[in-house]
């Protein structure tokens, strides 16, 4: 317990008073007001460790008036001190109506701040008596008063209706909720936000707190968002009707202060409460479900490549081995069962590729440093390579998956070697941003360089098509880029850019 319990006492103060019924005594603070109107204004700036209303405030006051004052202290111990007040020593028994009374009559009224502020007591139920003047329906709970264990009464029959409560504790749970959540009220202006909201958008609560919403989205608001102009327009419109408003996705771009992350936005009217004709705003977090999203509908798109490459480029040879043998049984030419081989050679090359490239468009999971003179040498270990000969001229290290390194060397590496006419040398070295890898062979004509990377673009007739396209694919897996140029002799160059 603080060593001076602060009380901010409603009620019954005399003009030109500030006298309540604890003025003067240890170890009470006491701020008197007269009305709850006075009492909210205060509490916008201090806080009270217990709140103490008169019975006429109690009388006189609308409940939205009380739901306010609740709202500005919340979780704050509030008493109602009965006709006449109970002072320190008096019994509350013999001073007034027992009707009016709380349940903990006995105490004096200090004993029961003390109790309360101690968490020994729990604290008043304070019911109006004063009705809003709005329209009421039977089943409308909105002005029933409710009690600090979570029950309405009705005034008239006394039934008991459990409802929501404890406002402290509901504000402690959604504070640290997942999910990003605005409170405004009839303006429009923020008057609470959550744990979720300093995160995404990387803001300082203090810093928007009463601040008019609109203003926010054209000022502090507008540069973290991808399209902030689509994000004013669609939020602001919400507030012209203040009706629901559909679903929507903003992208919230990262910096020093948030993540980058994409949220999806929904909102609607408050009808009832303290802040009737507000909204709540919601900013769920789905980067993670979009990111799996995308990663669907790559796979799908493999899927798709997969099956066209399968059923369309196989047809093909096999053909051409159907064609051949029947030809080689009615002639039994050597040269249609070579025909044949060759196809079924092309065969097995194409599902080689296949089988590489089922995987490439995934992303790399399991970098590691790597050596690019290292993994260049066991490539070209693993070739036939007695035309041509390997010079590497760098010493460049990197972060990159070992495995589909080797698999984007091996297709360059193969690629000059079968497009060569004669003996060709291959150089692996180093270029602005990454690495390249060039030949002294035919080059690729400068209308030609983007079309040698799409799949199934070949210029010679075994050629399966796959071989360049693979190298795309992985270098994207990795998030490096490709560009196709002449090396200086005149050759094939192609560099491999963004690598880290």
């Amino acid at each position: 317990m603080p060593a001076s319990i602060r009380v901010l006492y409603i009620g019954d103060v005399t003009a030109g008073s500030t006298s309540s019924p604890l003025a003067d005594r240890d170890p009470f603070d006491v701020v008197s007001t007269d009305s709850v109107a006075e009492g909210c204004a205060w509490l916008s700036a201090n806080a009270a460790d217990c709140i103490v209303l008169s019975h006429r405030v109690v009388t006189e006051a609308a409940n939205t008036a009380l739901n306010r004052l609740w709202n500005a202290a919340p979780g704050c111990p509030r008493l109602l001190a009965p006709p006449p007040v109970v002072v320190e020593g008096e019994d509350a028994a013999t001073t007034g109506d027992e009707d009016d009374l709380p349940p903990n009559h006995t105490m004096t009224l200090a004993e029961r701040i003390h109790a309360v502020v101690n968490g020994t007591a729990t604290t008043d139920r304070v019911t109006p008596t004063h009705e809003d003047t709005d329209t009421q329906t039977p089943n409308d709970h909105r002005h029933k008063p409710v009690d600090d264990n979570g029950t309405t009464h009705d005034d008239k029959s006394g039934a008991a209706t459990p409802v929501p409560a404890y406002r402290s504790l509901i504000e402690d749970v959604l504070a640290i909720s997942s999910v990003g959540i605005f409170v405004l009220d009839d303006d429009f202006s923020v008057v609470w936000v959550n744990d979720g909201i300093e995160e995404y958008f990387g803001v300082d609560r203090e810093e928007i707190l009463r601040k008019d919403k609109r203003r926010l989205i054209s000022t502090e608001l507008k540069h973290i968002f991808a399209e902030p102009d689509r994000f004013a327009e669609t939020v602001c419109a919400t507030y012209d009707d203040n009706t629901y408003a559909e679903q929507f996705t903003c992208h919230v771009v990262g910096d020093d202060s948030r993540d980058d992350r994409w949220l999806e936005h929904s909102s609607y009217p408050i009808p009832d409460g303290p802040y009737a004709g507000g909204r709540i705003e919601h900013y769920v977090d789905i980067t993670e479900q979009r990111a799996t999203q995308q990663r669907l509908e790559a796979q799908n798109e493999r899927l798709a490549e997969f099956a066209s490459i399968a059923s369309h480029d196989l047809r093909n040879p096999l053909h051409v081995v159907g064609s051949s043998l029947e030809l080689a049984e009615e002639t039994g030419e050597a040269e249609h069962f070579e025909r044949a081989e060759r196809a079924v050679d092309r065969m097995e090359q194409l599902i080689d590729d296949l089988l590489v490239l089922a995987t490439q468009g995934e992303e790399v999971d399991d970098a590691e440093a790597v050596s690019l003179e290292t993994v260049a040498r066991e490539c070209w270990a693993h070739l036939s390579t007695e035309s041509a000969s390997l010079n590497v001229e760098t010493a460049r290290t990197f972060t990159a998956d070992r495995s589909r390194l080797r698999q984007l060397l091996e297709n360059l590496f193969r690629n000059s070697v079968d497009h060569a006419d004669v003996a060709v040398t291959i150089t692996v070295g180093d270029c602005d941003g990454g690495f390249f890898v060039a030949d002294n062979g035919p080059g690729v004509p400068a209308d030609d360089r983007e079309a040698i990377l799409e799949r199934g673009h070949t210029t010679r007739r075994e050629g399966t098509g796959l071989g360049l396209y693979i190298v795309s694919e992985i270098a994207a897996a990795h998030g490096w880029g490709v560009e196709v140029a002449d090396s200086k002799t005149g050759g094939f160059r192609i560099e491999i850019t963004g690598v880290e």
